[in-house]
C-alpha cells in the first residue's frame, strides 16, 4: 500500500538521521501504540436525488516511531509518525430514509514538534511543544455499504497543519523510560466524492484528530 511505503521510507530516514546527531547530542528513540480519535465531522452535500450526508470518523488504535533530538538541557526537538485506519461514517439527514455506510480511511500523521521540558534532570519529565503536522491520507474506496447510498470512492487530500503536544516520560533505568504522549492536529481535508449516477462533489472535512500515544523509549 502506497501509504505503507511512505511510512517505511519514512522510518528509514530517520533511522539513518541518527548517526549525524548521535555524536554530540542526546537522542531518544520511542516505540508507542497510539490511539487517534478524529473529532472533526462535516457534510457531503446532496447530489442529484441524494440526500446531504453526515461525515463522521471513529476513534482506532495504530502504532507509530519517534525520534527526539535534544539541542539542550530542555529543548529537543520531535520528529513522530504513525499508521491508524479509522472506521468512516455516513448518514443521510433525512430522517425518513436513515441511510447508513460505513468504509475506512487509512492516515498517517507526520509531526514536527519543538518540545520545551520541565524537569530534563529528574525521574518524571513533563513537556509541552508546539509545532507542525503533513497527514498523508488513502482512499476510501466501495466497501459494499458505500455502495449502498451510490459512493464508488472518496478522494481525501492531504494536508498540512498546526500540532499542539504535551507529555511526559517516566524514567524506568538510565536507558529506558516509560513514554506518555497528546497530540492535537486541528486539520481538514478536501475530499471528493464519486457517486455511481451523477456528478461527483468536494466539501472541506474536519479530520482534527487527536493522537494518544504510550510506549517505550531508549535514550542514548
Amino acid at each position: 500500500m502506497k501509504l505503507l511505503k511512505n511510512f517505511a521510507v519514512f522510518s528509514v530516514l530517520s533511522m539513518l538521521s541518527l548517526p549525524l546527531f548521535a555524536q554530540s547530542r542526546s537522542v531518544d528513540i520511542i516505540g508507542f501504540g497510539t490511539l487517534v480519535d478524529p473529532s472533526g465531522n462535516s457534510v457531503f452535500e446532496s447530489n442529484g436525488g441524494l440526500d446531504d450526508l453526515d461525515v463522521q470518523f471513529d476513534s482506532e488504535q495504530g502504532f507509530g516511531a519517534a525520534v527526539n533530538i535534544f539541542w539542550s538541557r530542555r529543548f529537543s526537538t520531535e520528529l513522530a509518525a504513525s499508521i491508524v485506519e479509522p472506521d468512516l461514517q455516513l448518514r443521510s439527514q433525512d430522517p425518513a430514509a436513515p441511510l447508513f455506510a460505513t468504509g475506512s480511511l487509512e492516515m498517517i500523521p507526520i509531526t514536527g514538534v519543538l518540545q520545551f521540558h520541565l524537569s530534563p534532570d529528574g525521574k518524571v519529565d513533563p513537556y509541552i511543544g508546539a509545532g507542525v503536522a503533513y497527514v498523508l491520507f488513502d482512499q476510501v474506496n466501495d466497501s459494499g455499504d458505500l455502495g449502498d447510498i451510490d459512493v464508488e470512492t472518496i478522494d481525501f487530500d492531504d494536508d498540512a497543519g498546526l500540532v499542539l503536544n504535551a507529555g511526559l516520560s517516566i524514567d524506568i533505568t538510565p536507558r529506558l523510560a516509560i513514554y506518555l504522549d497528546g497530540k492535537y492536529v486541528p486539520v481538514k481535508s478536501s475530499a471528493t466524492a464519486t457517486f455511481a449516477t451523477g456528478p461527483g462533489t468536494t466539501t472541506d472535512i474536519d479530520i482534527n484528530p487527536l493522537i494518544i500515544s504510550a510506549g517505550l523509549g531508549f535514550q542514548f
